[in-house]
């Protein structure tokens, strides 16, 4: 599989007309799983342009060390609906009309986000009191500020949910502006035929390749015909390495997995039906022949 027995490692995958600008490492809705990242930035090369789709916040245990490894390796980040949430908590005086306090921090784990900002201040991080009397880290407002609502690169459109077919898009980067359409944070497909397998996306009156988080799925769909949904939930966590061919008219890509327990234990390892080992092994054939994983 790989020299990490914690992570796996897919076969290379091509994909023909679309094309990146340049090689590029993505993750998505890490939520503050800081242990699962960093086993899948052991397969980062240090040289590619890093690209994260969003949720690097709650519910996992570290959302601050989450936060703070996207902004050290420079990543083109784009905003999740959890860091949407999160903005009336942490800067009321810019936005303070969504009624979102309750719902981020009692139903979407904002708690955690919290706590892991509460110790990280006591640790010795810059922060700032608002006028709520919520202390948060400096370095929370230097991640939302790099915050994006896509990011286009050649033919491949990164964003974090997704855009919805036949729609025409209009994506506004400052969610601070009262024009500012969170639409694109929480769009879900309904059914399979609102997927990426029918044909490819336009934007901009132009086909793209998808690249999105927000929907976890399974392994077997995380890998579509014109394009890929990154996001498996809260106990597999995966990246994905992209790159332009020789003519920069195709491209490649393989995807890393690692299993997580730092919000939920997978199943079928709670249970001892199988080990951490076998089940990266069924996750990976699962991604790699589009097939249901096997017996779990």
């Amino acid at each position: 599989m790989n020299n990490n027995s914690d992570t796996f490692v897919t076969d290379y995958f091509l994909v023909k007309r679309f094309c990146p600008s340049q090689k590029l490492f993505v993750m998505t809705d890490l939520h503050g799983c800081s242990l699962a990242m960093n086993r899948l930035l052991k397969h980062y090369d240090g040289q590619s342009k890093v690209v994260f789709l969003g949720d690097a916040i709650d519910r996992g245990p570290d959302s601050y060390a989450v936060i703070k490894r996207l902004i050290e390796l420079d990543a083109i980040c784009i905003l999740g609906n959890h860091e949407f949430l999160s903005l009336e908590t942490i800067f009321p005086e810019k936005f303070n009309d969504k009624n979102f306090p309750a719902l981020w921090y009692g139903l979407n784990g904002g708690n955690y986000t919290l706590d892991s900002f509460d110790k990280a201040i006591k640790n010795g991080a810059q922060h700032i009191k608002n006028t709520l009397g919520v202390e948060y880290p400096l370095l929370y407002s230097d991640y939302i500020r790099r915050c994006k609502t896509h990011y286009l690169s050649g033919n491949i459109l990164f964003t974090h949910a997704g855009i919805p077919p036949h729609e025409n898009i209009e994506f506004c980067d400052d969610p601070f502006d009262s024009n500012f359409n969170d639409a694109v944070l929480w769009w879900r497909p309904d059914c399979e035929t609102e997927m990426y397998n029918e044909k490819p996306r336009v934007f901009n009156e132009k086909d793209v390749f998808s690249v999105s988080g927000h929907t976890p799925t399974t392994p077997c769909q995380v890998r579509q015909n014109f394009g890929i949904n990154l996001d498996a939930g809260y106990t597999l966590k995966l990246a994905l390495e992209i790159e332009p061919d020789s003519c920069n008219n195709s491209c490649r890509y393989r995807i890393f997995g690692t299993n997580c327990d730092e919000v939920n234990i997978n199943k079928a390892i709670k249970t001892g039906q199988c080990t951490n080992e076998l089940l990266l092994k069924q996750e990976k054939e699962a991604i790699e022949k589009k097939i249901e994983l096997s017996g779990i």
